[in-house]
């Protein structure tokens, strides 16, 4: 009678392990089939500080500001943004886009983290214009090419294209051109997407391609007429990307995966 409940009791205990053992496999499937969050709809928050690369005070008011004549020497001054947390790879970053105003120049670099191969990065470095001269670097800001990299979300082109636009105005690193227009501009990973991408019916400006460790990018640039009307509603503490979807009518053509 013992050895038939023993029996009895192994078997049981058997069954116990190979049932946790099916719902530990299936749990993991369950993860792995799980299809990824769309990024459109996760809310979105921009905290700026001084030690992202933005300056708490304007140079231009405690008079740091050297002049030089061409963007080329002036970039070669790194002394208002050497302390930055972005500042790390400015000097080997090469030069994709400049664009300028009466008031400031933006150049927009790209570059490449070598302690992480992995990491691929654009920086926006911002310098005052005045009398057709160029101050030094001002401020500096550097974010992901490849921002659909984050395995947890869906991204999609038009995704990369707000989250790019999100940050440069957050942080500042845009141009007002004279008609009131002004300069945004990214990074998607595929070509067709990129050329097909619109915002309020107007196509880029252009598409330009960039490649790193075999691996290309295409970087977009578009001057956006009457940007400030269209995103009077949106608030960077609290937003989603499917808000400046919405906002800025951005479109494009769908590659078929």
């Amino acid at each position: 009678m013992k050895q038939q409940v023993k029996a009895v009791i192994k078997i049981v205990l058997i069954m116990l392990v190979v049932f946790a053992l099916a719902i530990f496999l299936l749990s993991i499937l369950f993860i792995i089939m799980k299809p990824k969050a769309d990024i459109s709809v996760i809310p979105q928050g921009l905290v700026i500080s001084a030690d992202a690369g933005v300056d708490s005070k304007d140079p231009a008011e405690e008079e740091k500001l050297n002049w030089y004549a061409t963007p080329e020497e002036a970039a070669a001054d790194t002394s208002l943004i050497e302390d930055s947390t972005f500042f790390d790879g400015y000097d080997t970053a090469e030069r994709i886009m400049a664009f300028e105003n009466d008031e400031r120049y933006l150049a927009v670099n790209a570059y490449v983290n070598e302690n992480n191969k992995k990491n691929d990065f654009a920086s926006f470095v911002l310098s005052y214009k005045q009398d057709g001269r160029y101050s030094q670097p001002y401020r500096i800001f550097a974010t992901w090419i490849d921002l659909n990299s984050d395995e947890m979300y869906s991204y999609d082109c038009d995704d990369a294209a707000v989250s790019f636009l999100s940050l440069e105005d957050a942080f500042g690193l845009t141009i007002d051109m004279e008609d009131g227009s002004r300069v945004y501009c990214g990074f998607w990973t595929d070509e067709a997407e990129t050329k097909s991408l619109s915002f309020a019916g107007q196509e880029t400006d252009g598409v330009e391609k960039v490649d790193y460790y075999d691996t290309p990018y295409y970087f977009w640039h578009l001057a956006i007429p009457n940007v400030s009307e269209k995103l009077q509603d949106i608030d960077y503490g609290s937003y989603t990307f499917q808000q400046l979807i919405d906002a800025l009518e951005v479109r494009y053509e769908k590659e078929e995966s």
